[in-house]
């Protein structure tokens, strides 16, 4: 990235969102499909403990967006297990909405574990297992919805303001494009490329795509796609470059801007995420009308609170880790003093939920097979589950 580019100096001369940054209760409607999973994040932090949340990219947008205001609703296939219930509950507890969110015995429900490392060089650093640290096995990963279902959840969904994918299959390409046709500003947040075809056709169906550098930076060598309304290349610690189309359609120069500094960094993994929500929270609210009409400031103005939001999260572990370690006053409060230039610290979170191996044995579905089944699970709730 060049250092031609908006610092965080010039971020907090933006205008703050108005009436401020969380919504009153009925605000506008959030749809979205793609990765919904179980969370568990593990950090060798002296006397932190394992903890499990609901999470996914899908779950962590929708979730943040339901905690802002919105009225979110996933449109998703879990299993019909313990790791299902543990993320309805904590979706639950953050009001996102369970009208379209379906349990399958034929399913497993997503599990990612996440695994932080504070010492070292570079700092603290995270990365996802997709097997079982406890026995060894393919931990369950990611069903998309079926085309079938989602021609149901169609004929009865609200008039949503957005709807939000981050995975590629026909069941959601129908289900952008019904929002589409209702007014909806349709988000893509691809995480690969697995069926060209298909992400050709997602890529033409959005008007906003946000994609990382490290795993997307492809996307835009060749002349093969169109260019959305918004297009947001993410570039981790260094910030972002974005490029909106014109009134006539032509895409505008890329433009870039400078991430906050983290002094305090704790965890990254989720960062995107808010980012992500931040950006929708100010440019959705009003649907596809309300999108076409934006300023290039408000579009600024976007970025910088999505910016803001992700520096924030940084600074907690956990992909949500900012909606359980502070309140939504200290929250509001926290992205004035980021975007005011302000050096924030976080105080050490404490947490309850324990032994990572015995939660592994009643979520993991091999080890439960191996602990009795679904005997096991139940066995293993009341244990497990802290309020």
């Amino acid at each position: 990235m060049s250092s031609n580019r908006t610092t965080p100096q010039e971020f907090h001369r933006l205008p703050w969102p108005k009436p401020g940054l969380f919504l009153k209760n009925g605000g506008p409607i959030a749809l979205g499909t793609g990765l919904v999973a179980l969370d568990i994040v593990v950090t060798d932090r002296k006397g932190v403990k394992s903890r499990q949340w609901a999470g996914g990219t899908c779950g962590n947008v929708l979730a943040i967006l339901a905690y802002l205001g919105w009225r979110a609703y996933p449109a998703v296939t879990l299993g019909d297990d313990l790791a299902a219930q543990l993320v309805l509950e904590d979706f639950q507890r953050f009001r996102v909405h369970r009208r379209f969110l379906q349990r399958s015995e034929g399913r497993h429900t997503p599990i990612v574990v996440e695994r932080i490392r504070t010492h070292g060089p570079r700092g603290p650093r995270h990365r996802f297992l997709w097997t079982c640290p406890n026995c060894g096995a393919w931990l369950p990963r990611y069903q998309a919805i079926l085309a079938t279902d989602a021609k149901e959840i169609i004929e009865k969904m609200p008039t949503p303001k957005v709807f939000f994918f981050d995975r590629v299959s026909r069941g959601a390409l129908n289900l952008a494009c019904a929002s589409r046709d209702r007014g909806a500003v349709v988000v893509f947040e691809p995480s690969g490329i697995r069926d060209e075809r298909l992400f050709h056709e997602a890529i033409n169906l959005s008007d906003v795509v946000k994609y990382s550098h490290e795993r997307l930076g492809r996307l835009r060598s060749g002349k093969k796609y169109n260019t959305p309304v918004i297009e947001i290349e993410t570039f981790g610690s260094e910030g972002l470059r974005y490029r909106s189309r014109n009134g006539s359609n032509t895409a505008r120069p890329w433009k870039e801007m400078a991430a906050y500094l983290v002094r305090d960094l704790r965890d990254a993994a989720g960062a995107g995420d808010w980012c992500t929500a931040g950006i929708i929270h100010v440019l959705a609210s009003k649907g596809a009308k309300g999108l076409k009409e934006a300023s290039a400031e408000r579009i600024e103005s976007a970025l910088q609170l999505g910016q803001a939001l992700a520096a924030i999260k940084c600074r907690h572990e956990g992909a949500r880790g900012p909606m359980y370690a502070l309140s939504k006053k200290q929250l509001e409060a926290a992205v004035k003093g980021v975007l005011q230039g302000e050096t924030l610290t976080c105080a050490e979170e404490e947490t309850n939920e324990r032994w990572l191996s015995d939660l592994l044995e009643v979520v993991c579905p091999s080890c439960d097979t191996h602990k009795g089944g679904r005997s096991a699970a139940s066995m293993g709730r009341d244990r497990m589950i802290t309020k």
